[in-house]
C-alpha cells in the first residue's frame, strides 16, 4: 500500500479506514459480483489505483463503472472513467476523459469536453486480485496493462467470487430441479439436476444412474462446468457457493438453462426442453401437503474410520423415492437395516434406491423410513452408519 505514505489523490481518504483483505480460494475463474465493489491498488506504480462499483443497469444487467487515478507528465492528478458490461470474470469497459473543466464548473449537458479515448479491460483471477489493460491512441497514455490488488470494500461483505454473492439479503429460499432422460431413443439411464438458493448459500446437484461407467462433461447453458465421474452406474457432481466441503465453487447461474451430459462429444442425458422449476407436486388441489423432500446424514459408530453415508427420501404426486448412499467404505456388501427390518445390500460402497412404483432398475419402495433407524452393517453385522431419519 505504497500510496498511503504520499496520499496524492483520493485513496488518501482511506488513512482513517480499516483496510482488510478477503482469503479467497476459488475452483476457477471467479465470477465478478457486487462485492467486488471497491478500492484497488496499482502495486507496481506509486499513489495510483482505481475505484470500482458493480452496478445494475437495465434492468438486470451487470455493470461496472470505474474511476482511474492516475497523472499525467506534469505530475498533476489525471482521472478516467470506465464503463462496460461484466462478463464472467471480466469487464471491458470504453474508457472516458474530460479535459478543459474548471474546477467547480457548472454541469453542461452533452459536453464535448467529456470524450472516448479507448478501452480498459479488467480481469479478476480471485477475490482480490487482478490485471488491468489499457489501449489508446492517446501518446501520453498509449497501451498496456498493470496487476491491481483489493484494499478495502464494502462494509461487513465477504467476497466468494461465487454465484451467492448476488444473491439478495431478502431473498425467500428457493428450491428446483429437471430431469434428465437419454439423448437418443435407444439411449440408457436417468437424472436429476437439483437447484437450492437461500441468502446465505447456493447449491447446484447433478446426480445420474443407469450410465456405463466413466468420466463424463457437465454442460449447462452450452458451457462445460465440470467433469462427473461414474462408477457402478452411478454418479453426482456438485457445486455451492460459497464453496465448502470440497464442493466446486458455484460460478454459473443453471436457472434457464439447458443441461447435458457429455461423453465426448455426445449428448448422453439432456433435460432438452425443460429448465429447472418447481416440482408439479400434483396434489395442490386434494388438501394434501406440497411434496416431502428429507435430506440427512448418516453417523460414523467408528467401526470403519472415515466411513460416511447420507440418506433422501422424496415424496412428490404420485411418487416416491428414498435412497442411501455410502463411500469411503472398504470392498464388500453392506446390509442396510430399515426399522429393524434389511431391506437390500449395497455392494463395495454406493448408493441403493427404492421407489413406488418401482421403475428403471430400483427396489419396490414398501416402506417408510419416516421415524426409523437406519443401519448400515458391515459382514460381520456390525453397524458402520446409523441415524435416526425424521418423521417430517
Amino acid at each position: 500500500m505504497k500510496f498511503l505514505t504520499k496520499p496524492k489523490w483520493i485513496y488518501g481518504l482511506l488513512i482513517s479506514c480499516s483496510i482488510f483483505f478477503f482469503s479467497s480460494v476459488l475452483a476457477g475463474d471467479p465470477l465478478i459480483t457486487r462485492h467486488f465493489s471497491g478500492a484497488w491498488d496499482q502495486p507496481e506504480q506509486e499513489s495510483q489505483g482505481i475505484i470500482l462499483q458493480i452496478g445494475e443497469q437495465d434492468g438486470d444487467k451487470k455493470v461496472g463503472i470505474a474511476y482511474w487515478f492516475t497523472y499525467g507528465e506534469d505530475l498533476q492528478t489525471t482521472w478516467f472513467l470506465g464503463v462496460g458490461p461484466v462478463n464472467g470474470n471480466e469487464i471491458n469497459m470504453k474508457l472516458y476523459t474530460a479535459f478543459n473543466i474548471a474546477f467547480m464548473e457548472g454541469n453542461v449537458e452533452g459536453n464535448a469536453n467529456v470524450v472516448e479515448i479507448g478501452t480498459l479491460d479488467l480481469v479478476f483471477k480471485n477475490c482480490n486480485h487482478g490485471t488491468a489493460t489499457f489501449a489508446t491512441a492517446e501518446d501520453m497514455i498509449g497501451s498496456g496493462e498493470f496487476p491491481i490488488k483489493r484494499i478495502n470494500s464494502i462494509y461487513r461483505t465477504r467476497c466468494s467470487g461465487g454465484i451467492s454473492d448476488d444473491t439478495p439479503s431478502d431473498r425467500k429460499p428457493e428450491q428446483l430441479e429437471v430431469s434428465l432422460q437419454p439423448a437418443t431413443e435407444d439411449g440408457a439411464g436417468e437424472g436429476k439436476a437439483k437447484f437450492w438458493e437461500r441468502p446465505d448459500r447456493t447449491d447446484f446437484k447433478v446426480s445420474v444412474e443407469g450410465i456405463a461407467d466413466g468420466a463424463y462433461s457437465l454442460k449447462v447453458c452450452e458451457e462445460v462446468v465440470g467433469e462427473l465421474l461414474v462408477s457402478a452406474g452411478e454418479g453426482e457432481l456438485a457445486f455451492r457457493s460459497p464453496a465448502g466441503d470440497d464442493l466446486l465453487e458455484m460460478t454459473f447461474d443453471p436457472r434457464d438453462c439447458k443441461i447435458d451430459l457429455l461423453s465426448g462429444e455426445s449428448v448422453i442425458l439432456t433435460s432438452g426442453d425443460a429448465v429447472l422449476s418447481e416440482k408439479d407436486n400434483g396434489n395442490k388441489d386434494k388438501g394434501v401437503k406440497e411434496g416431502i423432500e428429507v435430506e440427512i446424514n448418516l453417523e460414523n459408530t467408528g467401526v470403519i474410520e472415515g466411513a460416511k453415508g447420507e440418506a433422501e427420501f422424496e415424496i412428490y404426486a404420485e411418487e416416491s423415492e428414498f435412497s442411501i448412499k455410502i463411500k469411503d467404505v472398504p470392498a464388500g456388501s453392506y446390509t442396510v437395516v430399515v426399522g429393524g427390518v434389511e431391506v437390500g445390500v449395497i455392494e463395495d460402497g454406493g448408493k441403493i434406491k427404492f421407489r413406488d412404483p418401482a421403475r428403471g432398475g430400483s427396489l419396490a419402495l414398501d416402506f417408510d423410513p419416516r421415524g426409523q433407524t437406519i443401519e448400515i452393517q458391515n459382514a460381520e453385522a456390525a453397524v458402520i452408519l446409523n441415524a435416526l431419519f425424521p418423521q417430517e
